[in-house]
């Protein structure tokens, strides 16, 4: 297994994308590490929208 760590910020307009690029790899033996950084955009929100669909994606939160 790998772990893919992804620090953000701010970046509700690129996330989604980046999300689908990960989960989309061929390569399925990882987990997602996703560390925001104290987002004031809804960078928060698709992360959940996803963690509730992918059992592979773990958040944490930070406040900045």
């Amino acid at each position: 297994m790998i772990t893919i760590i992804l620090p953000i910020y701010n970046v509700e307009k690129y996330l989604e994308e980046s999300l689908k690029s990960i989960l989309n790899q061929s390569y399925k033996d990882y987990e997602l590490i996703v560390v925001d950084d104290g987002s004031t955009d809804k960078s928060l929100s698709i992360l959940n929208k996803y963690k509730s669909k992918f059992n592979k994606i773990r958040i944490f939160t930070e406040d900045n």
